[in-house]
């Protein structure tokens, strides 16, 4: 398939954080914010993006940077659901782009959204030890 046949839009957000209740509204796609803005540098934990127009969204791929999530979904009109990848060491203890990336070739990019947090490591047992 040519480029010039892949229909391709792009938004881009400043960090959610600042948007608040206003946030970025593109093609009937709203994105709020995402909880949590950070994680763990071995992934694996669950992120949600929140906002509304989603299932218009289709099929759907999310990168932490220049990582694919795993377990992406929409779980409904308002939250896109994922699991965090593993970091980059060059990614950890500052703001990373999360990409969204459409069956139909459409894109959005929301500007430095997530980060992993630097040094973290997980050792067993370091889960359990933290719930007590």
């Amino acid at each position: 398939m040519g480029l010039g046949r892949i229909r391709h839009a792009v938004v881009a957000l400043s960090m959610l954080s600042a948007l608040g209740s206003a946030g970025c509204k593109k093609e009937g796609v709203f994105f709020r914010d995402m909880l949590p803005r950070s994680g763990k540098p071995s992934g694996g934990e669950e992120v949600r993006i929140l906002g509304s127009g989603f299932r218009a969204l289709g099929g759907l791929e999310v990168r932490i940077g220049a990582k694919v999530a795993t377990e992406v979904g929409i779980a409904d009109d308002e939250t896109i659901v994922f699991r965090t990848p593993e970091s980059r060491e060059a990614d950890q203890g500052h703001p990373i782009d999360v990409f969204i990336l459409t069956n139909e070739g459409r894109s959005y990019v929301l500007r430095g959204a997530f980060q992993y947090r630097r040094g973290q490591t997980d050792t067993p047992g370091s889960e359990l030890q933290r719930r007590l």
